[in-house]
């Protein structure tokens, strides 16, 4: 089944040489491999308190998982997992 959570992601602006570390929603497919991700990173939401508090979690999950960066491979831009010691 497929599925999507929030995760961290490196982007390198090479405009203004500034590297910063986002969250976005990344959907995988049903082998769990990652499928695509938004554009722009998301904020946290909800209708009520406990929804925002909710979702705040989820970004916590999301700096408990590895970093993810994106790369060009065979001209398709694609998310990769990063070593902990190139955070």
């Amino acid at each position: 089944m497929s599925h999507w959570n929030h995760r961290v992601i490196k982007r390198h602006d090479k405009k203004v040489h500034i590297t910063t570390f986002q969250i976005h929603e990344v959907y995988y497919d049903d082998d769990n491999k990652i499928e695509s991700w938004t554009a722009s990173p998301v904020e946290p939401m909800g209708e009520s308190m406990a929804e925002l508090r909710k979702d705040l979690q989820y970004f916590v999950e999301a700096l408990e998982k590895p970093v993810l960066e994106e790369k060009i491979q065979n001209g398709q831009e694609i998310l990769v997992e990063i070593n902990q010691s190139a955070r």
